[in-house]
């Protein structure tokens, strides 16, 4: 359902707005357009990590288990611009230990070695072998599968003009409400903060004595958001 929202604003001609509005009467609207659509990709990011009092042993656990991920990726055949592996950071780690006589202190409890990796699936019906894949890679952290479409760029100019449609609609309304004509478009300005889609869907993740892993197709919402000024007429 489109939301809807509008606000018309009534401007007295010899006043000049400061903010770049209009100094005759003008019409404000907002307009919203949605989108819901099947995803065609996902992208899986994850994250191996070990901690130990040495630094190379936690590295070298680190790095071949990061190998097997990347083997396994190349084996499901997903490209090589879609594999981000960057190299492992290490930092020492600390904890509080309370000792006899009330004080504390700071111990080392080994060097943290962790190496996160970003996959771009394009073939979902591949979801469920990657995730027994993964787990039996010794990954530490699946932190999470992001739904999405190769396509939505073009989505999001659909949905941008249902968002300038949705606004002009209102604009009439409120014109023939007030009783007075619809003018020129003065302006019209994309709202911030409704570019990435977002998920109605979960993915389901393989746990031990779990059948085989599937990708729940479900759906994504892709949406836009406008405000126009439209000059009013008499």
């Amino acid at each position: 359902m489109l939301r809807t929202f509008a606000l018309l604003a009534l401007c007295l001609p010899a006043l000049a707005l400061g903010d770049g509005l209009p100094s005759s009467p003008y019409i404000e609207v907002s307009g919203h357009g949605e989108l819901h659509v099947a995803p065609d990709l996902a992208y899986v990011n994850l994250t191996l990590e070990k901690t130990s009092l040495d630094a190379k042993a936690a590295r070298a656990d680190v790095e071949s288990r990061a190998a097997k991920v990347i083997a396994l990726a190349r084996e499901l055949k997903i490209a090589e611009k879609d594999i981000k592996a960057p190299a492992v950071t290490v930092y020492p780690e600390y904890e509080w230990h309370q000792t006899s006589s009330g004080d504390g202190k700071q111990v080392l409890v080994g060097q943290h070695v962790t190496r996160s990796i970003s996959l771009t699936l394009r073939d979902l019906s591949r979801y469920g072998a990657l995730a027994d894949g993964l787990f039996a890679a010794g990954v530490t952290r699946l932190d999470d599968v992001v739904p999405d479409r190769s396509d939505r760029d073009q989505l999001q100019q659909q949905a941008l003009a249902q968002a300038v449609q949705d606004a002009h609609g209102k604009a009439q309304a409120l014109a023939a409400a007030a009783g007075v004509e619809l003018g020129a478009v003065y302006r019209i300005s994309e709202q911030e903060g409704s570019r990435a889609p977002r998920p109605m869907m979960m993915a389901a993740l393989k746990s031990p004595g779990a059948q085989q892993p599937e990708f729940l197709s479900g759906e994504i919402e892709i949406d836009a958001d406008v405000t126009a000024y439209y000059l009013m007429g008499h």
